[in-house]
């Protein structure tokens, strides 16, 4: 017993060990830098997941717009007036989408008796004032009638937002679509329940038939691509700044079955040529309107770089492909590749330019497969060897990702996936520090601390942030890294930690988007040494680039730290006035919603007092960045 509470330097004491290892200091090697920043470190991942294509980032409006979600039922389309409606498979318009919308039309005329159908589109048709949307649909009759309205319009019926007119509809399907602009005027209210309607009010005789197919309504999107990205969603992910863009997936590269993968081949053309396939993996139909040139042109806007995951023969029920058997799918990824890189003087090329692209995309990395450590029968290790073997032979400079540990052949790096709770993602900073540098480089495909839905909470934040300063620090042997998953719509929440959530009006980002944006926007291009000692729950990274030193410090405690810094090496010194921004909130559960989207955003401030050895206070649950002037 002691009659006071002992200083640290007296448990030290007590305890035989040199005092100077339970005083707390951070300390930054400034005259003996490490490695370099990867440059491709930061990156983002996407697969259609909680409709984060259909319904999210892919700007379509219409919900089953091809009509082939269902084989005996046109899901999410209903009748206007006195309508009937059916699935028809002796009408086609092509032999992709081989079954049309049969609409049986009353008698009668007048806009009182008006005809039709209606789609509800993702939870809702989304509306807002002063904006122009682009209508598509294939039509024709078993007799020429007009003229036929598509209308964007109150889910009673009751309002029309905006409308336009098919003057005449013949009884064949055109060769392209009706094309039509609808326009919403200055007072138009915002709304997220209208409906999509497509009409005739024009004199019918009973039994007279109209048949719809690829009716589609696309608001503007960004860079104003025609089958584009949507824009609020698109400018989150340029902030970001990512280097590259791994798609598309995930389980969607691999499907449920053999059937149900990703096959790119049915993804590129004219959309209304496209099949779609069942997202069977997360429980909704593709359009695979986002196709791979989509991609690649989302890529481009990016400013970043693609990284290919290619089906390797492989589903997530345990089907796989070898031997014989699995070459067609290595044509396949080679066909792939040579539509992404290739001149148009080959076959793919040609085949992209035809599409609207001449120019080759860029290519670094391909990954074979996905998660193939859940292939129970071992075949990976063959499979893989297959496709390295075919694609290094055409393309020698490609880098090439396994996506678990194989033996066969040398992959250029190695795909870890990491779902950890908060507590263990703030443990793991630490996970690569000691790894065999002379190993296999890493690519953290997939990472999250789980916590929040649908998006994380400050807790989760707080893991992210200590994992990211770890990747960050060990990136000569972390090259490439990127947080999944990306998009979750609030109505179809299926994986419940996601970075970004959104509804079909607005969207929002969550803490754990702003810890990586501070970490990866205020970065240097080579890492400093940074020793912490003595300063439990916390973790740090340093990186310098020129004059400038960023320093992050994750404080994971429910209280304030007074963090005594030294600047060792320094070659002159180090200017008073430096910049701290700061993530924080009153508790690990606080969040960002849709309702309230800035409760948790980072706050910027100009701080003095820094020199060779300075103290900086970081607040409690909080993720700070300094960033220093080096004089």
């Amino acid at each position: 017993m002691f009659p006071s509470v002992l200083t640290p330097e007296q448990v030290a004491a007590l305890a035989g060990v040199p005092a100077q290892t339970t005083t707390p200091l951070l300390s930054v090697d400034v005259g003996n830098p490490g490695h370099a920043v990867s440059p491709v470190l930061p990156g983002v991942m996407f697969e259609d997941i909680n409709h984060s294509g259909e319904g999210g980032i892919y700007a379509e409006l219409v919900q089953n717009r091809s009509m082939m979600a269902d084989d005996s039922t046109p899901v999410h389309w209903s009748a206007v007036g006195e309508a009937t409606l059916a699935l028809d498979t002796t009408t086609p318009l092509n032999a992709a989408l081989d079954r049309s919308l049969k609409v049986v039309l009353p008698s009668g005329a007048g806009a009182g008796n008006r005809a039709g159908v209606a789609n509800d589109g993702f939870w809702g048709i989304p509306v807002r004032p002063g904006t122009t949307y682009t209508a598509r649909l294939f039509a024709k009759a078993s007799k020429r009638i007009g003229p036929l309205t598509v209308a964007i319009e109150s889910a009673d019926g009751a309002t029309v937002y905006a409308s336009a007119h098919v003057p005449h509809i013949g009884t064949a399907f055109p060769g392209r679509p009706f094309e039509l602009t609808l326009r919403t005027g200055s007072r138009t209210p915002v709304a997220g329940d209208a409906r999509l309607t497509v009409t005739t009010a024009a004199p019918t005789a009973a039994g007279e038939t109209l048949w719809l197919q690829h009716v589609s309504l696309f608001p503007p999107t960004h860079h104003n691509r025609p089958n584009g990205l949507r824009v609020d969603l698109m400018d989150k992910l340029v902030a970001l700044k990512p280097k590259f863009l791994r798609f598309p997936g995930g389980n969607f590269v691999e499907g449920n079955t053999v059937a149900t993968r990703f096959n790119w081949k049915n993804t590129i053309g004219p959309v209304w040529e496209r099949p779609g396939h069942m997202d069977d993996a997360w429980g909704y139909w593709s359009t695979d309107g986002l196709g791979l040139l989509e991609y690649l042109e989302w890529v481009e806007d990016l400013h970043a770089q693609p990284v290919l995951a290619v089906y390797a023969g492989y589903s997530l029920k345990g089907e796989h492909v070898t031997g014989d058997k699995l070459q067609p799918f290595v044509q396949d990824a080679l066909d792939e590749i040579e539509y992404v890189t290739g001149p148009v003087t080959s076959t793919w090329g040609a085949r992209r330019a035809a599409d609207g692209h001449p120019e080759p995309f860029p290519l670094e990395f391909v990954e074979i497969g996905n998660e193939d450590w859940f292939d129970s029968s071992g075949s990976y290790d063959e499979r893989f060897a297959a496709f390295h073997d075919a694609i290094k032979a055409k393309y020698p400079q490609l880098k090439l990702i396994a996506t678990t540990p194989v033996t066969s052949r040398t992959p250029d790096l190695i795909d870890e996936h990491y779902y950890l709770a908060p507590s263990a993602a703030q443990a793991s900073t630490h996970k690569y520090d000691d790894r065999d540098r002379n190993a296999t480089k890493v690519f953290v495909g997939e990472w999250a601390a789980q916590e929040g839905r649908p998006t994380p909470d400050l807790n989760a934040a707080l893991g992210d942030a200590a994992w990211l300063a770890g990747l960050i620090r060990n990136s000569d042997q972390v090259l490439m890294e990127c947080y999944a998953p990306l998009f979750s719509h609030v109505k179809n929440n299926v994986w419940a930690t996601n970075l970004i959530a959104y509804d079909n009006l607005t969207s929002y980002v969550s803490p754990s988007y702003w810890a990586q944006h501070m970490l990866t926007s205020r970065l240097g291009d080579t890492v400093l040494r940074a020793t912490a000692r003595a300063l439990p729950g916390l973790a740090t990274v340093a990186t310098r680039s020129g004059n400038r030193l960023y320093l992050a410090v994750v404080n994971c405690r429910t209280h304030q730290l007074d963090v005594p810094i030294e600047l060792k090496g320094l070659a002159r010194g180090v200017r008073r006035k430096a910049t701290a921004t700061v993530l924080t909130g009153p508790s690990r559960a606080a969040t960002n919603t849709l309702a309230e989207p800035d409760t948790l955003v980072p706050r910027t401030s100009t701080v003095t007092g820094a020199a060779a050895s300075f103290t900086s206070t970081v607040p409690p649950l909080s993720v700070t960045v300094l960033e220093l002037v080096l004089t």
